[in-house]
């Protein structure tokens, strides 16, 4: 009896064993077969998409779509990200009539970093060079997140090239605010959730044998496609592959204490990691003359909840601001409502012919 019993038990362990490796075997062949596709339509995308133009102080590296010499409409990305994220909307705007081009920002995509620690201030030298380089005076530069306060400070320095801004949940009030209306503890609990789990740290930090190992630990198999943008993120090191390893070093941001510093202790840290809490818009669109999309994401786990803040910039400045709060969304509003976000982006720059 004892004996039957083991037997059925060991019985089911294989079935069971063989069902988990069975299945382990069709992801690892799912994966293995999207990466061929990826790297093949990768490679196209970019023979396409790609362009490099040397600016003042690197290669700077971007992705282009629609006619040159149509009006200009160009896309800074956010933090952990490059140019592909603007990938999904681009042929959309670019049909509407536009020249569209989205910048891989310094030590993102394709671009190196400077031989130096350059500040949001340089990059915007080397975005300004690059438009010279194309024969674009005047363009619609949009952002998100850190690539919105990019925007915001382009705009600071060169007004008379910016036609419009589109500011994606950032760059309309001054990064700090939302920190600064928490309490001691309130703030202690925001900075701590800084800090990354070890099984974060694995699969977004790490370090990959291979440049498919590296693409594998991106790979989202519920998601129908081979995810080939996956690539843009894979970069050589040494004998190793990365996907976002060291950029929040970069930004100053990879745990609590260097989070912190960079708010509170601004003078102490990098020019570059300084640049995003030095942007102060209520200060920059002071004399504004320029019109300007704001898109914020609104819910009760907002990260930086600055819709008053928002109203107040919008309210002041009635005939250029245009506001429009996302609900239910905490931050990355393009993933969370892409028709939205092409229809409000379409429809600004349609009601002020820009």
């Amino acid at each position: 009896m004892y004996m039957c019993y083991y037997r059925n038990l060991l019985l089911f362990f294989l079935i069971l064993f063989s069902t988990i490796t069975a299945a382990q075997e069709v992801k690892k062949t799912t994966v293995f077969r999207s990466y061929a596709s990826a790297v093949a339509q990768y490679n196209l995308y970019e023979q396409k998409h790609r362009k490099r133009k040397q600016t003042a102080h690197v290669k700077l590296a971007y992705l282009e779509w629609g006619k040159p010499g149509d009006k200009a409409f160009i896309w800074l990305h956010g933090s952990l990200s490059n140019a592909y994220e603007f990938m999904p909307f681009a042929e959309r705007i670019a049909q509407a009539g536009y020249h569209v081009i989205a910048i891989d920002q310094y030590n993102a995509g394709k671009t190196p970093l400077p031989p130096f620690d350059a500040s949001f201030d340089d990059l915007c030298v080397d975005i300004k060079d690059l438009m010279e380089n194309l024969g674009i005076k005047k363009a619609v530069i949009g952002g998100f997140s850190r690539g919105a306060f990019l925007a915001t400070n382009f705009y600071k320095q060169y007004p008379n090239s910016v036609s419009g801004l589109i500011l994606e949940d950032g760059g309309s009030v001054a990064f700090k605010t939302s920190y600064e209306k928490l309490s001691k503890t309130a703030l202690a609990a925001k900075l701590k959730s800084v800090n990354l789990p070890d099984e974060i740290k694995n699969k977004y930090f790490a370090e990959f044998s291979s440049k498919f190992q590296a693409y594998k630990s991106l790979f989202e198999p519920e998601t129908k496609t081979n995810q080939f943008e996956i690539l843009s993120y894979i970069k050589p090191l040494k004998n190793k592959w990365i996907t976002y390893k060291g950029l929040p070093e970069y930004y100053y941001m990879q745990d609590s204490l260097h989070m912190a510093k960079a708010l509170f202790q601004t003078s102490t840290i990098s020019k570059y990691a300084a640049s995003i809490i030095n942007v102060d818009p209520v200060k920059i669109f002071q004399n504004l003359s320029t019109p300007v999309l704001i898109m914020d994401a609104n819910s009760t786990t907002d990260p930086t909840p600055v819709l008053a803040e928002n109203k107040t910039l919008a309210a002041s400045h009635p005939k250029y601001i245009q506001l429009k709060a996302f609900e239910n969304v905490d931050h990355n509003i393009h993933f969370a409502y892409p028709d939205e976000f092409v229809k409000t982006i379409t429809e600004f720059l349609k009601k002020f012919n820009i």
